[in-house]
This record gives C-alpha cells, sequence and structure tokens, in this order.
C-alpha cells in the first residue's frame, strides 16, 4: 500500500517536472550580484535547480535538527545494552546460586537420613540390659 502511495504522488511531481521543463527552454541571464559574473541558462534549469537546492536546504535543516534525537538514541541504546548485559550476568548468578541451594538441600538431606552417631550405640546398650 506503502509503495502504490508513493507512485501516486510522486509520479505526477515527476510529468510536471519534465512538462515545465519542456515547456520553458527560453533562455535567462542570471548576476550574481557581488561579483562581476553572468550565466545564460534556460528558464526550466534554473526552476529545477532551485527546487533541488530547496530539497537539499531542507534535508541539511532536518538532519541538524534531529541530531539531539539521534545522540539521544545512541545513548539509550548503548544503556540497553549495558542493561541487557547486566541481565544476562544477574541470570547466571542466579542459576549458580540456585545450583549450590540445591547441592546444599541434597547435602541436609543426605545428612538426615544418617542416624546420628550418638543414637545407635545408646539403642544398642540398652537392648542388652533388657536381655
Amino acid at each position: 500500500m506503502g509503495r502504490l502511495l508513493s507512485w501516486i504522488i510522486v509520479a505526477p511531481l515527476v510529468l510536471g517536472l519534465i512538462l515545465f521543463a519542456a515547456s520553458n527552454r527560453a533562455d535567462v541571464v542570471l548576476r550574481l550580484w557581488p561579483f562581476d559574473y553572468e550565466l545564460t541558462t534556460p528558464v526550466s534549469l534554473v526552476g529545477v535547480g532551485g527546487l533541488f537546492f530547496g530539497f537539499l536546504w531542507g534535508a541539511v535543516t532536518v538532519w541538524i535538527s534531529g541530531g539531539a534525537a539521534r545522540g539521544r538514541a545512541r545513548r539509550e541504546a548503548h544503556r540497553a545494552e549495558g542493561a541487557e548485559k547486566e541481565v544476562l550476568r544477574l541470570k547466571t548468578d542466579v542459576e549458580m546460586l540456585e545450583e549450590k541451594l540445591r547441592a546444599a538441600d541434597a547435602k541436609a538431606k543426605a545428612a538426615a537420613a544418617l542416624p546420628a552417631p550418638g543414637a545407635d550405640a545408646s539403642a544398642s546398650s540398652s537392648s542388652r540390659h533388657i536381655l
């Protein structure tokens, strides 16, 4: 849809520019005021040159005015990269701590499953007295 809209806008502009250039073939003399210089050129070249100069002037103006936004975007992208690295580091730390916790839980369960060293001797001595 965007490409079609672009053609709908650009095609009449190009056609108008071609018709303007074909219709205005008369020569005009351009004098540059502070200099003693004259340039004889077709009217169409002056018109198209003026449009081109205006396009370039607008592009440069927009580029300069967008400089602050581009700088801010670069800084924010750099901050986002740093935050992503920090998230990955913290995830690694969490995984390592969870592994240590699982190992400690397994060790505690294994220690709870073994009989206490003093409990075994007292049980055997009390069984001797009963007999």
